[in-house]
């Protein structure tokens, strides 16, 4: 069925401003050039609707979304969605979605991505997950012509979302939020292989240690971005920017499922190459949608300009040569990673082994401790750029072990209860899930140790490069580094013995 430009803009406004309490009559009317009476008549005359009650239900819907993914009370979810009280936001949610808020969250019914009209996407009940199957009975023509797609409700990622520290599974987490995956951000970097992740370049101080991309054995295979999807039983396919790769074709990828209302996962459009995700385009596609790690920063951010609904707006995405890939974590393509396959991604990530110059997984240890016994490289009077790469470094290093042993710990805390609670019989595997919690959650509390020589509540930037060059604090990081070296041997052995089983 085919709409009027009024009908889409009207809906493209309502999805930007659920948040904004009750949408005055007078903001429609400014923004559409029509009277309230007119913009009323038309939207009832084109949806069979009356805006009044398509307005609530849009509130509900995506209020309903964050009561599952978010811990906000049911109280401050009502007061942000413009409800009076808990009473008047509880009665319109049970009326629309036949649940109380309580049962709801509760219950997690499966919601995510909904098609309001052809190139408008936002949130609401599914009654399941979508299929290529699914998509191909229902593409027809209807994609071919749009100039613009908007994916609204795509969850805002920044620095600190979830808890994590590291943008992809960042990403990954708010893009399967939207798709209907109920996985809390734990879940996913352990499924990925990022929880298990260590690595130290032998040769030289590098800031590219941590990176995801370092996971698995490069060369081999899957990269953890393909793998990440597989874990989720889901479709992935990823386009890099070679010297063949065009601006169109970058265009062509984005504009395929977007329009199908799957977000892309992007390296760069604003600043480093680091993930972010496109949520939507405009101008045939020369013109960018979606959240960004950068897209608040002045030295990358500066020229950005801004969605109502929050979303950066970027048309000079090409032009920034850090835009270096472009990926997609589409439908549902298999069963998600069991628990073996994820003890077995944990045994292939965590065996020490040499990449080139980088010493991943149990190796990166002592390759991490030689370069920081390395005194002719400390020195106070050196220079003080390089002796700041090195704490960049090091605090990299420290924050990769403690946010990954942490979401494993997490993990398999809940392997435990689970197998607990489905096989009473097999004690002894239960008891290994909870000794691979323990021994993790080690490792980040000797980290949070380690930490804690390089902080002080007053200290600062210069403080910290300072207690990195000296001697004695070097020498107690090591020996932290040898504890936790110990305890992943432990971790490893137990996770190999679980192989076997």
């Amino acid at each position: 069925m085919s709409y009027p430009l009024s009908t889409y803009a009207l809906i493209s406004y309502i999805e930007s401003h659920l948040k904004d309490g009750k949408i005055p009559y007078n903001k429609l009317e400014q923004c559409l050039g029509f009277s309230y009476a007119h913009i009323r008549d038309f939207f009832q005359k084109d949806t069979g609707s009356s805006l009044a009650r398509y307005i609530r239900t849009r509130k509900i819907c995506a209020s309903a979304f964050e009561l599952l993914h978010s811990d906000k009370t049911i109280l401050e979810l009502a007061l942000d969605y413009g409800f009076s009280s808990h009473e008047s936001y509880t009665r319109a949610f049970t009326r629309i979605t036949g649940r109380t808020p309580s049962d709801f969250r509760k219950e997690r019914p499966l919601m995510g991505k909904s098609e309001l009209l052809p190139g408008i996407y936002g949130i609401g009940l599914l009654c399941q997950k979508e299929q290529r199957s699914d998509i191909n009975m229902n593409r027809k023509e209807k994609y071919q012509n749009n100039s613009s797609t908007i994916l609204y409700g795509v969850p805002k990622v920044e620095w600190g979302t979830y808890g994590g520290c590291t943008p992809y599974p960042i990403c990954l987490k708010a893009c399967a939020d939207y798709l209907g995956d109920d996985l809390d951000y734990a879940e996913i970097l352990t499924l990925c292989g990022g929880a298990f992740r260590f690595t130290w370049n032998e040769t030289e101080w590098d800031m590219c240690n941590v990176d995801i991309y370092h996971t698995f054995t490069e060369g081999g295979g899957e990269t953890v971005y393909s793998y990440a999807a597989k874990a989720l039983g889901r479709e992935f396919s990823m386009l890099e920017r070679t010297g063949q790769t065009t601006k169109e074709d970058f265009i062509r990828f984005i504009r395929t499922h977007i329009d199908e209302g799957y977000p892309c996962i992007a390296q760069g459009i604003i600043g480093p190459p680091e993930a972010c995700i496109i949520t939507g385009y405009r101008d045939n596609g020369n013109t960018l949608l979606g959240w960004n790690f950068f897209q608040h920063d002045p030295a990358f951010g500066g020229s950005v300009q801004f969605d109502d609904c929050g979303y950066f707006i970027c048309d000079n995405w090409w032009e920034n040569t850090d835009t270096q890939s472009v990926m997609c974590l589409g439908p549902v393509a298999g069963p998600a990673h069991t628990p073996k396959e994820v003890i077995k991604t944990a045994v292939s990530v965590m065996t020490g082994r040499k990449d080139g110059s980088y010493c991943k997984g149990i190796s990166g240890y002592a390759a991490w401790a030689k370069m920081l016994s390395d005194e002719s490289s400390f020195s106070a009077k050196g220079n003080e750029v390089l002796l700041f790469e090195k704490m960049f470094c090091q605090d990299d290093a420290m924050n990769c072990l403690r946010d990954g042993r942490n979401c494993a710990a997490k993990y398999f805390t809940a392997l435990a209860k689970s197998e607990k609670d489905y096989n009473r019989s097999n004690t002894t595997q239960v008891e290994q899930y909870k000794a691979l919690a323990n021994l993790f959650s080690r490792t980040k509390n000797l980290v949070e140790q380690m930490t804690a020589l390089f902080n002080s509540p007053a200290s600062t930037g210069e403080d910290r490069t300072k207690r990195l060059a000296n001697r004695e604090v070097r020498e107690q990081t090591c020996g932290y580094i040898r504890q936790i070296e110990e305890t992943e041997k432990r971790c490893l052995g137990i996770l190999q013995t679980l192989i076997k089983e």
